[in-house]
């Protein structure tokens, strides 16, 4: 039998993001076009690649018997972010727009951050907000557009390309981590922990996500949980079908 052509990791991805952009944002339907999650930079299918959201490099430290039993993307958490070069102020960054971006500025401490050694090791403002950059695609990669197109997805998509500090507008009850200290070998029992890396959950205003062995806030303007309004909740008058009579009886 002939050999049936599967979709790719990058078409699965392109199509499931365009669906939950269009459902959102309906102009999208006439296009071929999608939104990159950290720029925000309405671009073509050629101009994005699949990102690990935790780097490849990392989770090659997992130990073998995680990486015999659970794939690597698996492990990592996928999306995709473009390719198209940056322009800050009229000016070119080098490299393959916010993939190289996070590439850069954030995979290296992501791995440090997730080495079994971390809390002996000395953890500085770049490991905290690269944690907080994953912290922000795992979420998104859990409720998709909704979080990018916020007032708080706004902020946090600033805050990425701010690799150094927080940025002032974050208020500071987000600017912390939790951690502790991952498992030291695999067993069934903890095999959530390394196949899915990111979970999340919702209160008021903020987002609790753990990446693997650390916690964090982030900020929320709407809970994602609750279903957006598809329709008024009310007819205006003119379009009501029972009569008003409220002149008559004047």
């Amino acid at each position: 039998m002939a050999e049936i052509d599967l979709p790719s990791v990058k078409e699965l991805l392109w199509h499931k993001m365009r669906g939950d952009l269009t459902t959102l944002v309906p102009w999208f339907a006439s296009n071929d076009l999608l939104l990159c999650p950290t720029c925000g930079r309405a671009l073509k299918y050629d101009e994005f690649s699949v990102e690990h959201i935790i780097p490849q490099q990392a989770v090659a430290d997992d130990p073998a018997a995680v990486r015999v039993a659970i794939s690597k993307n698996m492990r990592s958490g996928l999306t995709l972010l473009c390719k198209r070069t940056l322009v800050f102020s009229n000016k070119s960054i080098p490299g393959h727009g916010c993939n190289s971006w996070k590439g850069k500025y954030y995979d290296k401490y992501i791995r440090e951050a997730l080495q079994p050694d971390v809390l002996s090791r000395r953890f500085h403002s770049r490991h905290h907000m690269a944690v907080m950059a994953a912290g922000y695609l795992g979420l998104f990669r859990e409720y998709g557009y909704q979080i990018a197109l916020l007032p708080s997805g706004l902020l946090m998509r600033s805050q990425f390309f701010r690799p150094n500090s927080f940025v002032p507008e974050m208020p500071m009850e987000f600017q912390m981590l939790l951690t502790g200290g991952p498992p030291e070998s695999y067993t069934e029992d903890d095999r959530e922990y390394w196949s899915e890396p990111f979970k999340v959950g919702v209160e008021a205003g903020a987002a609790y996500v753990v990446m693997r062995h650390f916690s964090l806030r982030l900020p929320l303007s709407r809970d994602p949980t609750v279903p957006l309004a598809r329709a008024l909740p009310y007819a205006p008058p003119r379009y009501r079908l029972r009569l008003n009579l409220a002149a008559i009886l004047d």
